[in-house]
This record gives C-alpha cells, structure tokens and sequence, in this order.
C-alpha cells in the first residue's frame, strides 16, 4: 500500500517544486521562465502522460496488464529501487536548479541573455537537471516495467536530448569562446572529474 501511495506522492512533490522554482524565479527576474518551443510542449506532454501512467498501472494490476507488463522484471525490489532513484532525482533536480539562480529558464529565450553558470555541479556537467529527468524516467519503468513505460520514457529522453542540443547550440552562439572552453572541460551528461 505504501507502494502505491509513494507512486503518487513523489509525482506531485516533482510538479510543486518544479512550479515553485519557476514561479520564485520569475518573480525575481520579472521575466518569462518557459518558452514557447514544440519541442518542450511535446516534453511536457510525454513526461506527464508518463507520471499517469505509471500511477494508473500502480494503482490496479488490471490496468498494468493494459500497458503490456514486463512481468519478470516485477519485483518489490525494483519497484522500491524505483521509487528511491524517483526522490533521488528530485532532491537532486532541486539542488542542481538552485545553482542556476536567476538563470533558471524552461527552454530558450532568445530575447534573453543569462549568465553562463560555469561552477558548482556545472563546473563539472553541463546538463545536471536533464541528468535528474533521466533519473526520474528511468525510475518510472523500475517502478511498473512495461512496454508502454518503456515507450513513453524513451521518447521523453529523446526529446530532451534534443532540447539539450538545441540549447548547447544556442549557448554556443550567445557566449562564443567561453561556453567553447567550458565544453572542453565538462561532460554532457557524465561529469568530468579530472579537468584539464
């Protein structure tokens, strides 16, 4: 029963948090957090319609059937497995976007300029917030293996991905030779410990 209770509460936790910084830092910065972008519209769509299902599929065994279950991967180990990369990824989405301060943006703005946050976790990884959404899907199918889980996370990691590359295009041309130097010296995903 915890299980199920979990499923849902540490979903909820994610959104409020995510919501939260948003709200803090457009007060702070009196500008637009969130982008217009298909490609973000589609993220958010794919990683909602995952959360759902996933908490469909935990909350009636009929309805995980439907998601075609991955029956030999379902385990009380994995699931709970699952659930504490879940609220890993969320405590570690927390403090990754609290070093981006007023930087925090939700896709690209062009209109606007942000300061290159190069310490930190980011002194040592470009993208420590996709990282965590990485985390968090792949802890959703933990949670409910199953076909459509599976489905639904790879598409969401891959529109991610290419927001990431969209943006490390745009970084690229708006800060030119530092953010040059500053993919040299760190990971994309994968922290680089030993800098040159």
């Amino acid at each position: 029963m915890i299980e199920k209770q979990l499923v849902v509460l540490l979903p909820v936790i994610f959104l409020v948090s995510f919501i939260v910084r948003n709200v803090l830092v457009k007060i702070r910065t009196k500008e637009r957090i969130r982008s217009s972008n298909p490609i973000l519209t589609a993220s958010i769509a794919f990683i909602s319609l995952s959360f759902v299902v996933t908490i469909l599929s935990a909350s009636s065994d009929r309805l995980y059937k439907y998601a075609i279950a991955i029956s030999f991967l379902r385990f009380p180990i994995i699931s709970y497995s699952g659930i504490v990369l879940f609220a890993i990824s969320i405590i570690l989405g927390w403090f990754v976007s609290a070093q981006l301060n007023e930087s925090w943006r939700v896709g690209i703005h062009h209109d606007q300029k942000t300061r290159l946050i190069q310490d930190g976790i980011y002194g040592y990884v470009r993208n420590p917030y996709f990282l965590s959404y990485y985390i968090m899907l792949f802890s959703l199918f933990l949670i409910r293996p199953s076909i459509l889980i599976l489905v639904l996370v790879t598409i969401t990691i891959f529109l991610f991905h290419r927001m990431v590359l969209e943006e490390e295009a745009y970084l690229r041309k708006v800060h030119g030779k530092p953010y040059k130097t500053y993919v040299q010296n760190t990971g994309r995903y994968i922290p680089i410990l030993a800098k040159k």
